[in-house]
């Protein structure tokens, strides 16, 4: 505790979340938050979305277990229960967190763990129904989303859900103001 206390006074609480999340195991072999992102979206950290970064927070406390690689639904899962908790401590409106959520989670199809090429897409959409992709010996196809009926029925019940719970804020009000202030104090 005098060592945390001593830490805590020489670096701010934001410079030690920083160090933490770049040593931190993300899964499948990959230490630190700007691997992870390449591993798990393919691109660099400052170009992922809210909904990508919702998904590697979610991913903390167990990520082999979440990892949306083990099971694409568990991706929105996790993602709508961070989405939630960021309304609720109100470092994000609940509008917000409905679009979060229903946007698709694209991931990086060139991971070990996908090395067949196929995209694994974690929300339907209409948009993302063919991608170009690399095949293992260079040449370019299209390859169609396969759609898998359990995951995409849990990944719209995830969405109904958020939606519930947004009418469910808004109809009660936003959180008390005092209460938003004293948890924002702790990161400031």
């Amino acid at each position: 505790m005098i060592l945390a206390l001593a830490l805590e006074g020489t670096i701010s609480k934001m410079e030690i979340l920083s160090a933490y999340l770049c040593k931190i195991y993300w899964g499948h072999g990959i230490y630190g938050i700007q691997s992870a992102s390449k591993f798990y979206f393919g691109k660099h950290i400052s170009l992922l979305s809210l909904g990508e970064c919702a998904m590697l927070a979610a991913m903390i406390p167990a990520p082999e277990l979440r990892s949306p690689f083990r099971d694409s639904s568990r991706g929105k899962t996790f993602q709508a229960r961070v989405l939630k908790r960021m309304v609720e401590f109100g470092f994000l409106d609940v509008d917000m967190a409905g679009i979060a959520v229903k946007q698709p989670l694209i991931l990086n199809s060139g991971s070990p763990d996908h090395s067949d090429g196929l995209l694994v897409i974690s929300a339907s959409s209409q948009v993302h129904s063919g991608m170009n992709t690399t095949c293992d010996r260079g040449l370019f196809s299209t390859i169609k989303r396969i759609w898998d009926w359990e995951t995409e029925s849990k990944i719209w019940e995830v969405k109904e859900d958020m939606e519930r719970w947004a009418t469910g804020v808004k109809r009660l009000g936003s959180i008390n103001g005092s209460q938003v202030q004293f948890r924002r104090s702790f990161f400031s």
